[in-house]
């Protein structure tokens, strides 16, 4: 039922289902797992369920377990309430009531903040997950790759936080989610993973970079099955110094060797002579750890593009800044509110860079490296990051050497090689459509065509580069529009679940309305006057529909009188009073209904 506050201070029930919707159940035996399920985002994998509610503690009442969500929507069925936890650390007393009231406040100001807890079989706060609206807007349009920063995970000297980092279309790093992960199992890292699916909407990146942990692939294989999975060069730089600290004598020099060797080098050839110096130089020829990082190089070595999303033309980690300016307040001694607070106060930051960023753009040109048509269309319309990133690849196209090697119809292959070197690559172009394909896969890897396939585009004499090959995500625009694609994700055919979705798609649509007619009094005003007239549109929608439902509840009342206690009723203000026994009544019979069955 909905009740609402008159003017006069007095409540009025001003809407009643008297359908009965839900299945009787007895909420203290196994059957009650369900409406947890359908109605709790605490989770628990399906095989740590446990034997025996009836004799867990009392506080196990489904009335205490049921914390509100953000939407109706509801999680995966294959998980419950608990994980059996293997955490090293707890929460300090108190903090948890403390972030839960943090999270309700939140939630209650802005009503799309996500957040979710999980709990162990001990009723002890586990993992803890949140994300705001503007964080769920940032992935909708730039969350094709994402990197899971998990560098605090470990370190017993900060809380173990963990988030979910992008990259926006000015190249700079964006928070999408994060999460403190006081447990570390891989049924918790299934469950982040869940989560932040859900909070997403459902919607699925196309490449995960991660940290190269057994637990944390195995996650991701069961989660993300689909989703390109790479290694985190920053992470795994780490890692390294950290597993080699006890082994090599000159750790520093170790060090600037190793980042060297990873980051410094764009030709494969170069990277692998480097590698073979730096084992010789350091006598770790042998080392078991190395040898296998080497085999697996293609996932993270930068040299062969995987993880150009994340790395600056410094050479640096773009989430590296991030973590750093978090880093004194994750102390495991600092106040958890107090780091929630510095928190938004990093994220206000970096939304304010974008603002700058965004701003500069709109009143500077990026510089040409010549009077070439092919760079003034791209620089018309490329963020200025993004258009260095191209005319950089253009550049090194200029000592590309394309030879055609065959030809089948439209078909056309080429063996590319930079000038002077060995390394070659195969370029396929298709005349009947200007795609070309690359075996280097920087376009698909990074957004950008390489110059191995620029140059072969150069021989065709195509002077503007086909729109396919012009990522939205790179562009001026990239946050006009809509960008959020669920072709791949399958609401469930539950109308709370639809309705969910549809309020959260809205509540996004108008936030990005929201910020870009703040920007102008004219694009306000008219935002404004069209946002009424959509109200009005919307009420009229719906009020029609009302009438059309009692219009039926009316004509099915007449010809069924003995089930019209099953009709949807609509109740007015002033039809309260001659209802309030007839309520009062089916109230009684739906509490009977609900006994436990002896």
């Amino acid at each position: 039922m909905i009740i609402t506050r008159k003017p006069n201070g007095k409540y009025r029930l001003s809407h009643f289902e008297a359908n009965h919707n839900h299945d009787n159940i007895n909420p203290y035996n196994g059957h009650a797992l369900q409406l947890q399920k359908d109605l709790c985002f605490v989770h628990v994998p399906e095989t740590e369920q446990p034997n025996n509610l009836e004799t867990q503690n009392p506080a196990f009442d489904l009335t205490s377990k049921i914390l509100v969500r953000e939407s109706l929507e509801c999680l995966p069925m294959d998980y419950f309430n608990h994980i059996r936890s293997e955490r090293v650390r707890d929460m300090k007393e108190g903090e948890a009531g403390c972030l839960l009231h943090y999270f309700q406040r939140q939630h209650f100001e802005n009503p799309s903040f996500f957040y979710a807890i999980l709990l162990d079989i001990n009723d002890k706060v586990s993992n803890i997950f949140w994300a705001d609206d503007n964080m769920v807007v940032d992935y909708n349009y730039f969350g094709d790759v994402v990197l899971l920063d998990m560098r605090f995970r470990t370190n017993k000297d900060y809380k173990p936080f963990v988030q979910f980092i992008g990259v926006n279309h000015h190249n700079q790093a964006l928070i999408f989610s994060a999460a403190l992960l006081y447990d570390d199992t891989v049924e918790s890292l299934k469950w982040l993973f869940h989560t932040f699916l859900e909070a997403m909407s459902g919607k699925k990146p196309k490449v995960i970079l991660t940290d190269q942990d057994a637990t944390v692939v195995e996650a991701v294989g069961s989660i993300l099955p689909e989703t390109g999975h790479h290694i985190c060069v920053y992470q795994m730089h780490q890692n390294t110094l950290k597993h080699l600290s006890d082994i090599v004598k000159d750790a520093d020099a170790f060090s600037n060797d190793f980042r060297s060797c990873i980051y410094d080098h764009n030709d494969e050839d170069d990277f692998i002579h480097a590698w073979e110096a730096m084992l010789d130089k350091y006598n770790l020829k042998q080392n078991e750890w190395l040898r296998w990082m080497y085999r697996e190089k293609e996932k993270w070595a930068v040299v062969y593009g995987k993880n150009r999303f994340f790395i600056d033309m410094k050479c640096s980690h773009l989430g590296e800044s991030l973590s750093n300016k978090l880093r004194s307040y994750l102390n495991d001694g600092q106040d958890v509110l107090q780091f929630f607070k510095h928190f938004e106060r990093v994220m206000d930051e970096q939304r304010h860079k974008e603002i700058k960023a965004t701003h500069k753009m709109s009143h500077c040109k990026p510089e040409l490296m010549g009077n070439v048509i092919l760079l003034k269309h791209a620089s018309e319309i490329y963020t200025p990051k993004a258009f260095e990133v191209f005319q950089h690849e253009y550049e090194e196209c200029l000592n590309v050497v394309a030879n055609q090697c065959s030809q089948n119809g439209y078909l056309s292959e080429y063996k590319v090689n930079t000038f002077g070197k060995s390394q070659e690559y195969i370029v396929t172009f298709d005349s009947s459509d200007d795609l070309v394909i690359c075996s280097c896969m920087k376009f698909e890897y990074v957004g950008f065509l390489c110059s191995h396939a620029l140059r072969v585009l150069d021989h065709r004499n195509i002077k503007v580069v086909p729109s396919r090959y012009i990522l939205k995500r790179w562009m001026k625009d990239a946050r006009i529009g809509c960008a959020q694609d669920d072709s791949d994700f399958i609401i469930q055919e539950n109308p709370k679940l639809v309705a969910a979705s549809r309020y959260r798609d809205m509540c996004r649509s108008i936030l990005n309305l929201s910020a870009r007619a703040a920007e102008s009094y004219d694009a306000f005003h008219f935002a404004s006057g069209q946002l009424n007239e959509t109200i009005e549109g919307v009420e009229k929608i719906l009020a029609q529909k009302a009438e059309d439902a009692q219009v039926i509840a009316s004509s099915s009342s007449a010809a069924t009188a003995p089930d019209s206690e099953n009709v949807e009723i609509f109740l007015d203000g002033n039809a309260i009073d001659d209802q309030e026994k007839s309520c009062r009544t089916q109230s009684k019979k739906e509490n009977e209904a609900t006994e436990p069955q002896t």
